[in-house]
C-alpha cells in the first residue's frame, strides 16, 4: 500500500465549509478554478483530471452502498434481538408450566418461529456480504487510480529530466507528486475502513450482547477510518483540475 506523506484529521466527519484559504503547491487549491479546456491540456494533465472525476464518482458510489449496509445491519440487530426475547420468553414459559403442557401446546411453534428468524437472519447476512463485496470492488478500482496517478508521476518526472520548460504543474498549484499523494491517502482511508466492514459483516451476526452489535451497527454507518480530511482532499482535487 501507497503511503501518504499528509497526515490525517480527527474527529467526526464534517462537510467542508467552502471558505477561502491560503494555498502553496501541497496545500488545498483556495478558490474556484477557472474553466479548463479540456482540448488544451497535455496528455498526462487530462490524465489526472479524469482520475478526479473517477475519485468523485467511486466516493458518491461508495456512500450509497454504505448507507445501503447500514440498513441491513439495523435489520440484522432487530432480527438478532428479537430471536433472543423470544428465546428468554420460550424459557421463561418452560419455568412456569409442565414438562406435559409445554410439549403439548408451544414446542412445535416455537420451533417454527426459531427456523423463521433463522431464515430471515440469513437473508440480511447475505446482503450485509453482497454489499461488502460491491465496496471491496470499489476500492479495487480507487487502488488503480492511484497507480494510473503513480504512472503519471514517473512520466513526468522522465520528461522534466528530458525538457528544462516543463513546469510540472498541470493546472494551477499541485504537481503530479500532490495528486499521487493526495490519492493514496484517500486510498489509504478507504482501505482501513474496508477492512472494518469486512469485520463487521463476518462478525455482527454471531453475537450476543445488545451494545456490541450496536456498536458494529453504528461504526459501519459513521466509517471512523473515513474522517472530515478525505472530504477536504477530493474537494480540493476537483477544484485544482477545473471540475469545481
Amino acid at each position: 500500500m501507497s503511503e501518504s506523506s499528509s497526515g490525517k484529521g480527527s474527529g467526526k466527519r464534517r462537510k467542508s465549509s467552502g471558505t477561502p484559504r491560503k494555498s502553496d503547491s501541497s496545500s488545498p487549491s483556495p478558490v474556484k478554478s477557472p474553466s479548463v479546456n479540456y482540448a488544451k491540456l497535455s496528455p498526462i494533465a487530462k490524465k489526472v483530471r479524469d482520475v478526479a472525476a473517477d475519485w468523485h464518482n467511486l466516493i458518491q458510489r461508495w456512500e450509497v452502498l454504505n448507507a445501503s449496509g447500514a440498513s441491513v445491519a439495523n435489520k440484522i440487530v432487530n432480527c438478532k434481538l428479537a430471536n433472543i426475547e423470544s428465546k428468554d420468553a420460550a424459557e421463561m414459559t418452560v419455568g412456569q408450566t409442565s414438562a406435559g403442557s409445554v410439549a403439548g401446546a408451544g414446542g412445535t411453534g416455537e420451533a417454527a418461529d426459531a427456523d423463521g428468524m433463522s431464515k430471515e437472519l440469513e437473508v440480511f447476512c447475505n446482503q450485509l456480504t453482497d454489499t461488502y463485496n460491491a465496496m471491496a470492488k470499489l476500492w479495487e478500482k480507487m487502488e488503480k487510480l492511484t497507480s494510473n496517478l503513480k504512472g503519471q508521476r514517473e512520466l513526468q518526472q522522465y520528461q522534466s529530466d528530458n525538457d528544462d520548460s516543463d513546469p510540472n504543474i498541470p493546472f494551477q498549484t499541485w504537481t503530479i507528486q500532490h495528486f499521487y499523494e493526495v490519492s493514496a491517502e484517500l486510498s489509504e482511508m478507504y482501505s482501513k475502513e474496508l477492512k472494518l466492514k469486512q469485520a463487521i459483516s463476518e462478525n455482527i451476526a454471531h453475537q450476543s450482547d445488545r451494545h456490541t452489535m450496536m456498536f458494529l451497527a453504528s461504526s459501519w454507518l459513521h466509517q471512523p477510518y473515513i474522517d472530515n480530511r478525505s472530504e477536504i482532499l477530493l474537494e480540493s482535487m476537483l477544484v485544482e483540475t477545473g471540475h469545481r
